[in-house]
């Protein structure tokens, strides 16, 4: 009987990078398009008057390529070897906006 050739997962590492300046300036550039007036609810408004700070969100889906490296144990060689696999993740981002600032990232979660 001949015995697989097999390999033991000893680390996983990602390299994906979230590119958060720029899904800040995405998000920034796309509320300072929009068509209705900052405050949207009659809620807002009232806090507003009332002196409170407003915080607005705005979340945003995107997909970040990149690499997955694999180190494992190879039993046939009794070395460790790096395997690169090429991924796709996709993560929902949530901006928070202050009163007087830009939109800046503030949460982020994988989606898968």
């Amino acid at each position: 009987m001949q015995m697989k050739h097999t390999r033991t997962i000893t680390a996983i590492s990602s390299q994906l990078r979230l590119p958060a300046r720029l899904l800040e300036e995405i998000v920034n550039y796309r509320t300072k398009r929009t068509k209705y007036p900052y405050l949207v609810t009659g809620l807002e408004k009232e806090l507003y008057s009332a002196d409170f700070d407003i915080i607005s969100t705005y979340s945003i889906e995107t997909t970040i390529k990149g690499d997955l490296e694999l180190q494992c144990y190879n039993h046939q060689s009794a070395l460790v070897e790096t395997v690169h696999v090429p991924v796709a993740s996709s993560f929902l981002v949530t901006c928070i906006k202050g009163k007087g600032s830009g939109y800046k990232i503030k949460f982020n979660v994988s989606l898968n």
